[in-house]
């Protein structure tokens, strides 16, 4: 995965704020404002959503907040710290035995909530972080996510005349079915909501420039290792994320669409459409 530094990352996070909040908001609901002895954050980045959203709209006694990124760790224990909130480093996209951190070992059944948003798309196999969480939650406990589905990239890439060797991505389809199969799989959770939200967030230039490496990181994530990445690369590739992100009914891809918008200045926002998956799934 690229690494975004954790500045840019803060200037970023607007729209996951947005997505988070009425997250929060309708598992509330849903609970009736249930107070969570332990609170596991996946993918925190740098804290915010954390502190400002998680710490202070769901009543919990405490919160730990994992993430892969060492930096985005020390930026969140810096600019993020709270009395309830505890920071980890831990590569969460690793089997339960592998699992290196001893204080999150600790946990296990004993979680009341997994609360992850925008962050679980970047771990491809989903039927391993399923088995990991029901490690981590206790009898009834909560796991709650919003993810991002991606945008099926062969098919667009195909309309080019050069259809990769290799699949960059799976189809939304597949997507959806790999995240059913792995929630149902073993019968350790109950779906409660399965749930496809389509949005529409404004994007300032520079902010779109500073997040497409990141959207590039998670096609490179389905090889098995960056010559075979590298190998298969096309000149198209970030057009052609670009015109999915910004144009995604278009009857025809722009194959240039991404040099289009780097050589004028005067495109100064950018509207980036995404289908989003909002889970709550309760370990039983």
């Amino acid at each position: 995965m690229d690494i975004i530094e954790p500045d840019v990352y803060a200037k970023q996070k607007s729209n996951a704020q947005l997505i988070a909040m009425q997250s929060i908001d309708s598992l509330n609901t849903y609970n009736n404002n249930k107070s969570y002895d332990q609170i596991v954050d996946i993918g925190c980045g740098d804290g915010d959503i954390t502190k400002q959203l998680l710490g202070k709209h769901i009543r919990h006694k405490h919160i730990l907040a994992i993430d892969v990124l060492p930096d985005m760790i020390t930026y969140a224990r810096n600019h993020n710290s709270d009395d309830t909130i505890e920071y980890l480093v831990q590569d969460m996209s690793v089997e339960w035995p592998l699992i290196s951190s001893p204080r999150l070992r600790q946990l296990a059944g004993n979680v009341d909530l997994i609360f992850s948003n925008l962050a679980l798309e970047y771990m491809a196999d989903k039927r391993q972080i399923v088995d990991t969480f029901g490690q981590l939650l206790s009898t009834g406990g909560v796991f709650h996510a919003n993810l991002v589905i991606m945008e099926d990239i062969n098919k667009r890439l195909a309309s080019y005349g050069r259809p990769p060797k290799q699949q960059w991505y799976q189809s939304r389809e597949k997507q959806l079915d790999n995240w059913r199969q792995s929630l149902s799989s073993d019968n350790q959770f109950l779906v409660k909501q399965f749930e496809i939200i389509d949005v529409c967030w404004p994007t300032d230039r520079q902010k779109m420039i500073d997040f497409m490496p990141i959207i590039i990181s998670k096609y490179r994530q389905f090889f098995q290792n960056t010559d075979d990445f590298e190998s298969e690369k096309i000149d198209h590739l970030w057009d052609t994320a670009f015109d999915a992100l910004v144009n995604p009914t278009a009857d025809t891809p722009n194959p240039r669409a991404w040099q289009q918008f780097l050589a004028d200045p005067t495109v100064t926002v950018v509207n980036r459409y995404h289908q989003l998956l909002r889970i709550t799934a309760v370990k039983q």
